[in-house]
Order: C-alpha cells, then structure tokens, then sequence
C-alpha cells in the first residue's frame, strides 16, 4: 500500500535576478569616479620619483666637482677659452687666463671636465683627444656625441629631444641636457670683469674653496635648465657648450623667472621669455636664469654639496645674493 500522499512539489526553476541597465551604469560610473580619483596620485608619485633623480643628478655632478678640486685645488672653469687675442691655444694641462676670453671659441665647459669624476672616463678620453688637438675643438664634438649626452645631464621631468645626426657648432642642434652652472649674479662679461658679479664659475676661472668668503652653503653652484624641444633657433640647454642659457645661468634671474632672458641665439615663448644680444657675436651682454619642468621652484646645488629647492616666490634680492663668491651680502633663509 502507496503510504505517500499528495504529489511531489517540483523545484523552483525560477532565474536569478539580474541587473538593470540603470544598476551598471551606476557601477561604471562609480569605477570611473575611483579611477579619476587614483590618476592623480599615481602622477604625483610619478612626479616625485622624477624629483628624486633629478635631485641625485645635481648630487653626483657636485660630488664630481669637489673630487676635481681634491685633484686640481681648484673647481674646473665654467668654460676654457683657449683663443685668446694674440696667444695661440692651449691645452687642459694650463689654463690660460684671458682678460675677455670669446666664448664662441670655448673649447671645454665644466660639464666635460668632470666625466672622469663621474663614471665617464672612456668618454672623458674621447673628449680630451679632440681638445688637446683641435684649436676650436667644438666643431668636431659631433664626432663623439651625436645628440647623445649622459643620462646624468638629463632630468626625467623635462620632455627628451632625441633627434639623431646632429651637428654641435649648429646651434640649433646641438645636444641638449638640464643643469648649468652659476657664472654670479650679473651677465657673462661681468662675471668676467666685475669681483662682486663673480660666482663659483665663469670662462677660464680658477676658484677654490677658500675663494668663497660668503659661505659655500650660502653660494649656489649648479641649478636646473629647460630647453625648448625641437627648436630650431635657440641654444639654451645645449650642455657643452658654456655660454648663457646653454650650460650657464645667472642669479640675475629668478626660478622660472618671467623677465626676459637675453641670449644670443633664442627664441621668445610665454614659458621661456627671451630678448636677442644686440649682435649675435657679443656674448658679453647675455644673462639667463634657472627653470625646470617641477611645480614651484628648481633644485639647485649649493657649493658645500646640499641640494635645495627654491621655491619660484623666493625674493629676488636675496636669490641674486645666492649667485656670488665673495660679494659680501648677508644671506638670510630661504
């Protein structure tokens, strides 16, 4: 006999709820708002690992400068004019002073010299041969750079120009890199003629670490410079070269400064604003000024080996003050 009664329930073979269009919209929506919101930040840590090796580029190079002055007992000259009126050239092993050496005719800027200081000695070799050989020796650098120069001379915030076959006596082609040297606080020809303009470089200078009566930690050696990518008619960033603007710059001029520069081959631009030397051959009157690519200010290397950043507001008596050896100014905190 059958004990069960009743029929057996079937099971429940309804489909799951899905989600409306309203519901993924929502959810798209909500992904797009977290992912605008991360884009930031991850552009910011970017940003600041930049900063970072910007910042060790300035360490290494200054590290390479005082090994030199251990070497030489003095730090290498912003640039080697081995023309000078009536004197034939000489080589790196005597540096020949020049009352107004012509810059046109530099053979070597700072840069050069401090290769062996910084893990370049092969390419040092290279670059020697041609400036212990040749009397205007930059016409022949193409030969051992192209449009190559060291990742050390180049900051990662700034856009790489990586045009190829270059020439490096064409201004407009010549390699280009991110840090310069400090000439003082006036323009080229007073860095050359005026004591208290003098910074801790300038064509054919010899200074050493007891020339710097203002302090080291008060008197900036090297900062951050910009260049204009693909430019075909400005000179500023071009590393070996050692006049304004290329491997130079002045305190004359502030961080990102928007008083125009005065170079002899440049290009006017709102970010970069410049005004021609009254004739192309004249690089006495020229002066150009610190910039970088990094929110608010350069880094910059003092004489001692500090790296600091100075903030573009930064008063521009006192960055001026910066620039100078032995001026005399008191120098506050910044």
């Amino acid at each position: 006999m059958n004990r069960c009664s009743g029929s057996a329930r079937l099971p429940d073979r309804t489909s799951p709820r899905g989600f409306t269009l309203i519901e993924l919209l929502v959810v798209i929506a909500i992904i797009a708002i977290l992912i605008a919101l991360l884009l930031p930040a991850v552009q910011q840590a970017r940003e600041a690992a930049r900063r970072t090796e910007c910042k060790n580029n300035l360490k290494q190079m200054l590290l390479g400068l005082h090994n030199y002055h251990d070497q030489h007992s003095v730090f290498p000259p912003g640039g080697v004019a081995p023309l000078c009126a009536g004197n034939p050239p000489v080589n790196l092993s005597g540096i020949q002073e020049c009352t107004t050496p012509s810059v046109a005719s530099a053979g070597i800027n700072w840069a050069l010299q401090i290769l062996p200081m910084v893990d370049q000695g092969a390419l040092w070799s290279k670059v020697k041969g041609v400036v212990d050989t040749k009397p205007d020796p930059l016409d022949a650098m193409n030969d051992i750079f192209g449009h190559y120069s060291p990742g050390m001379f180049r900051c990662p915030s700034h856009p790489w120009d990586n045009r190829a076959n270059v020439s490096f006596r064409n201004l407009e082609n010549q390699s280009r890199g991110n840090y310069a040297a400090s000439y003082g606080n006036g323009t080229l020809l007073q860095s050359l003629t005026v004591t208290a303009n003098r910074g801790m470089f300038t064509i054919n200078s010899r200074i050493s670490a007891r020339d710097f009566t203002d302090g080291m930690s008060n008197t900036i050696g090297l900062s951050e410079v910009n260049y204009i990518v693909g430019n075909t008619s400005d000179a500023r960033g071009a590393w070996v070269f050692p006049g304004m603007g290329a491997s130079a710059f002045s305190t004359g001029r502030g961080p990102n400064d928007r008083l125009a520069e005065v170079l002899t081959t440049c290009t006017n631009t709102a970010s970069m604003p410049c005004t021609q030397a009254p004739t192309a051959a004249d690089q006495g009157p020229t002066i150009a000024g610190p910039r970088s690519y990094h929110t608010g200010g350069v880094h910059v290397g003092m004489a001692d080996g500090a790296i600091r950043f100075v903030s573009e507001n930064i008063d521009r008596t006192l960055f001026s003050n910066l620039g100078t050896v032995s001026g005399g100014e008191v120098v506050g905190e910044f």
